[in-house]
């Protein structure tokens, strides 16, 4: 097996300084360096990665951490990995389906040093599982999380929400139905506390309890939900989503249905995704874009001893025609 002593023989050079050309550290001479690289390239050196690992004491890897593969990790996902790469760094994307078990073999692997961070996108364990894996590396995450150990770059659910009900308002729609995600998950519980605060705002609206939804992530909850409209009695003016697939997958079926939107009936989603642009969705931007960028650059600053400034996350009404 050809050495690195070998190639610096060939090359007439020290060890030290085919070292440097291989880690990439340190002034080497552009003729040295094509020197070493021919040497390399005539004696089929391959240079010993987790040798190079232990010294620098980076895999310069990250574990992404996703149930699943969808619209949303996909986005997050790609701006996640082009800041990775222009740090020089690589991204592993580990699918757990839900498993807690594969969650926790992907977070081994800050033990074994096969990767330096891990970002999660959905998590399976609880927090508490979680968080005595910080003492091996770094983790971020777009959960809501208040923890000193686990940085969060998460909107204010809050706020958006709020913002959502009182544009809606401004636009005529005065019985407003409201789809939402997980009850246990944070941004679904400050949902519903921007919820109850603008009825209480605003007195003079009824707030409809069979048309408050939670738990709505299964598959299709956008034409159950349409049908339901379609066949109620009782019905609002106006629907929220939570996300933009499942408003898109609402539209969808109204127009299957013969319902117009948004002559009959509003249609509100929020993420501003790729999906919420092919509907004419109006949306709130919370800039995923943002919050991939500030995940990452707080794990590269972790590992590197760097500062960290994360951006601003601002959260924008995107006005489509899904509204009046």
């Amino acid at each position: 097996m050809t050495t690195i002593i070998d190639v610096a023989k060939k090359a007439g050079v020290s060890k030290s300084t085919v070292s440097r050309v291989v880690s990439n550290k340190g002034y080497v001479s552009q003729e040295t360096r094509q020197k070493i690289e021919k040497a390399m390239h005539e004696l089929g050196y391959i240079p010993n990665m987790l040798a190079r690992n232990l010294q620098s004491g980076l895999t310069k890897t990250i574990a992404f951490i996703s149930h699943d593969f969808n619209q949303h990790t996909s986005i997050f996902l790609n701006e996640f990995t082009k800041t990775a790469l222009n740090h020089d760094f690589y991204v592993n994307l580990y699918v757990t389906g839900g498993d807690k078990d594969k969650e926790l073999d992907a977070l081994n692997l800050m033990k074994y040093k096969q990767v330096d961070a891990v970002f999660i996108f959905t998590r399976s364990n609880s927090w508490d599982k979680i968080i005595p894996f910080k003492k091996f590396g770094p983790i971020s995450t777009w959960h809501r999380i208040d923890s000193p150990d686990i940085y969060s770059s998460y909107v204010n659910q809050y706020e958006s929400y709020l913002m959502s009900l009182e544009f809606l308002l401004t636009r005529g729609y005065q019985s407003i139905g409201h789809i939402l995600g997980d009850e246990n998950n944070k941004n679904t519980i400050a949902r519903i506390k921007a919820l109850n605060h603008f009825y209480d705002y605003h007195p003079e609206l009824k707030k409809d309890y069979d048309w408050i939804f939670v738990n709505s992530s299964h598959l299709n909850t956008g034409r159950h939900i349409a049908k339901k409209w379609a066949s109620s009695v009782h019905k609002p003016d106006a629907l929220v989503f939570y996300t933009d697939f499942i408003a898109a997958e609402c539209i969808s079926e109204l127009q299957l249905l013969g319902i117009k939107v948004p002559e009959d009936l509003g249609i509100m989603g929020f993420d501003n995704s790729t999906i919420s642009e092919i509907v004419h969705l109006t949306t709130v931007d919370c800039h995923l874009e943002t919050q991939a960028l500030n995940c990452f650059n707080y794990l590269h600053s972790q590992l590197k001893q760097l500062d960290f400034k994360p951006k601003d996350i601002t959260q924008d009404l995107v006005i489509r025609s899904s509204t009046k």
